[in-house]
């Protein structure tokens, strides 16, 4: 066998034996390895609250609309404040809550909601868990000590960096819905979180099969610039995507924050956990 064949073997030899070792972490083993990359135990446990305040965009592709302001996020164990706003007098904000066991999402104007809003408001499943927001949010429900059912997916490739795959399973999502979380094979951080619903058709009308297809909603989370604050290590861009992809048309809206600064353990007012304006 020449050298060449030699670092072949070797090299299929490698790949085996990492496939394998992928296969044997759990989605169990992932999640105690993302929580140890957060912080410390003793560290996770001392956060009472937590702040992530810093810059907003917008982006939506069809019609083209960007825009931007301040957002902040506030979270405690039960309750998350997530507030955008956007300096425009159409879209002015986004706000999206959950205090104290119900999920609030206020129109942005004239009745209406935005992509955002509309989804969280017909999956908030997604908010009621403690999914949204990931790790920018103490709600973040991985950090409970009683886990959800969790089922390790595979893994992928996600910004060239492999990745590692958990379906978040519940009966209450519906069969059409699915939850997958990805944390980066290397740090254990958590990366993206991929909401997705397939609409399906009761029954095409005669002579309009070409427009009654199946449609895709998708929303996705991605966390990343990963930095050390009081001993936790959080991201600190973040951004929410929701695409809407039929036959008949393709759209997609993007929110993103650039997190400047977080505080940790803030007292807050007692009754701050609202939209309501005092």
């Amino acid at each position: 066998m020449n050298k060449k064949s030699i670092i072949a073997v070797f090299a299929v030899a490698l790949l085996v034996a990492n496939n394998i070792s992928a296969q044997k972490l759990s989605a169990e083993d992932i999640i105690a390895k993302h929580l140890a990359a957060i912080g410390t135990a003793e560290k996770r446990a001392e956060v009472k609250t937590l702040i992530a305040a810093g810059a907003s965009e917008f982006e939506a592709s069809s019609p083209v609309v960007k825009g931007g302001g301040k957002a902040i996020v506030v979270s405690d164990p039960n309750n998350l404040f997530f507030l955008i706003s956007l300096n425009s007098k159409e879209y002015p904000f986004e706000k999206v809550g959950y205090f104290n066991g119900k999920v609030d999402l206020p129109f942005i104007n004239s009745g209406k909601r935005s992509l955002l809003g509309t989804f969280l408001a017909e999956h908030s499943k997604v908010l009621s868990d403690g999914l949204f927001g990931g790790v920018l949010s103490h709600r973040w429900s991985l950090a409970e000590k009683e886990l959800p059912k969790l089922s390790a997916a595979g893994s992928k490739k996600i910004d060239d960096r492999k990745a590692y795959a958990i379906e978040y399973l519940s009966s209450d999502l519906g069969t059409d819905f699915t939850v997958r979380l990805y944390f980066d094979a290397e740090t254990f951080h958590h990366v993206r979180s991929e909401y997705r619903r397939e609409v399906v058709p009761n029954s095409p009308r005669v002579g309009r099969q070409n427009q009654i297809t199946n449609s895709e909603l998708t929303l996705t989370e991605s966390f990343s610039e990963f930095k050390s604050v009081d001993g936790l290590t959080l991201p600190h861009r973040y951004s929410v995507t929701f695409a809407s992809n039929s036959n008949t048309s393709v759209m997609e809206n993007t929110w993103r924050i650039l997190v400047q600064k977080y505080i940790v353990n803030q007292a807050l007012a007692p009754d701050f956990f609202t939209f309501d304006i005092k």
